[in-house]
C-alpha cells in the first residue's frame, strides 16, 4: 500500500499530457498585415515594435503590405484568416468606423469580425494653410471661408479619407463650406499645397513639418486635445473655441473573430512590452505619434465611441464614395 501511495503521488505531480503537448504561443512567425502600400507611416509603427517582439517571443513579426480600397481589402483578408493569433492587422478608422458608414457592401462586419488587441498609437491631424494663400490663423481661415462659401480649395488624400472627414468635421463645427479637392494620396495633395495650388489641408504634423520649416506651409490649428511637440506653437481647435473638431489617426493591432482569449492576452502583453522599449519609443516620438499602449478593453471602448462619431459626420455631410 505504501508503494502504491508513493507511485500515485508521483504520478499526480507530473504535468498532464495535454499540458505537455500544448505549444507555446507563438511558435512561428507572426504576420501583421499593413492595409496600405509599403513605405507609409504604418510601416514605421510596425517596424518600431518588431525587434522587441522578436526578442520577447523568439519569433519575427513579418510585415505584409496589402493596399487597396482604403485598407478594406486587407481588413477582409484578416477577418477571414484562421483565428489563431498568427495573422494580425494594424488597423485604423478607415477600415472600421469609416468603412462601416461609407461602404454598405463590405465582405466583413467592421463591428464584429475583428477583435481589438492593443491600441498602439495615435497621431493627431492638424490644419495647415499654403503660404501662398496668405492665411496665418484660424480666424482668417474662417473669414475667408465665409466670404467665399464653397470656393476656397481644400485638399484631401481622397474622397472619404480621414483628411476629407476632418475637413467636413470642421465645416460642420464652424458652419462653413469649402471646395473639396480629393487627390489620390497624401503626397500629391501636400505637394500642391506647398505650390499654392490649393489653400488648405488636414494632415499629421510630422509630414508637414519640413514644409513648415521651409516657409511653404503655415500651421493653423491641431485637432487634438493637446498641442503637438512637433509644432508646440500651433493651438488646438479646443483652445480656439471648437472642441468638437478632434481628429486623430489611431492605430491598433486586431485579430480575427474567434481568436482565443489567452492568445489575445499574450499578444497584448508582448506589444505592451515592445511599446515600452526605449528604442521603439524614440522611433515613434520622431514620427510624431503618441504612444497609447492600451489593452483590449480600453481599445474596445475607444472603438465604441469612434463608430457613431464618424457615422454622424458622414451622414451630416452626405458623403458618398461615388
Amino acid at each position: 500500500m505504501n508503494r502504491r501511495a508513493v507511485l500515485a503521488a508521483a504520478l499526480a505531480a507530473l504535468p498532464a499530457t495535454g499540458a505537455r503537448s500544448q505549444p507555446r504561443f507563438p511558435d512561428r512567425a507572426v504576420r501583421i498585415v499593413i492595409p496600405y502600400p509599403a513605405g507609409g507611416s504604418l510601416d514605421v509603427v510596425a517596424r518600431a515594435v518588431g525587434p522587441k517582439f522578436q526578442e520577447i517571443t523568439g519569433q519575427p513579426l513579418v510585415l505584409d503590405n496589402r493596399g487597396g480600397a482604403a485598407g478594406t481589402l486587407a481588413a477582409a483578408h484578416v477577418a477571414t484568416s484562421a483565428p489563431d493569433g498568427y495573422t494580425l492587422i494594424l488597423a485604423s478608422a478607415p477600415q472600421l468606423a469609416i468603412a462601416a458608414a461609407l461602404q454598405p457592401n463590405l465582405t466583413y462586419d467592421p463591428r464584429a469580425d475583428l477583435l481589438p488587441v492593443t491600441w498602439m498609437v495615435s497621431t493627431p491631424f492638424a490644419l495647415f494653410a499654403s503660404a501662398a494663400s496668405g492665411l496665418t490663423d484660424l480666424a482668417q481661415v474662417l473669414a475667408r471661408g465665409r466670404a467665399e462659401p464653397g470656393k476656397v480649395p481644400f485638399a484631401s488624400p481622397g474622397n472619404g479619407s480621414l483628411g476629407h472627414l476632418a475637413l467636413e468635421m470642421m465645416a460642420q463645427a464652424t458652419s462653413t463650406e469649402w471646395l473639396h479637392v480629393p487627390y489620390r494620396g497624401a503626397a500629391p495633395a501636400m505637394n500642391d499645397m506647398a505650390a499654392g495650388t490649393v489653400a488648405l489641408a488636414f494632415t499629421v504634423p510630422a509630414s508637414a513639418l519640413p514644409m513648415v520649416e521651409a516657409g511653404r506651409l503655415k500651421p493653423i490649428a491641431i485637432a487634438a486635445p493637446r498641442r503637438s511637440p512637433a509644432i508646440p506653437d500651433m493651438p488646438t481647435f479646443a483652445e480656439l473655441g471648437f472642441p468638437q473638431v478632434e481628429c486623430q489617426l489611431w492605430l491598433g493591432v486586431m485579430v480575427p473573430k474567434g481568436t482565443p482569449a489567452p492568445v489575445i492576452a499574450r499578444l497584448d502583453q508582448v506589444f505592451q512590452q515592445a511599446l515600452s522599449d526605449p528604442a521603439a519609443r524614440a522611433t515613434l516620438d520622431r514620427a510624431g505619434a503618441t504612444i497609447e499602449a492600451k489593452g483590449p478593453e480600453e481599445f474596445a471602448a475607444m472603438l465604441q465611441a469612434d463608430f457613431p462619431r464618424w457615422a454622424e459626420v458622414i451622414r451630416r455631410g452626405n458623403i458618398k464614395l461615388d
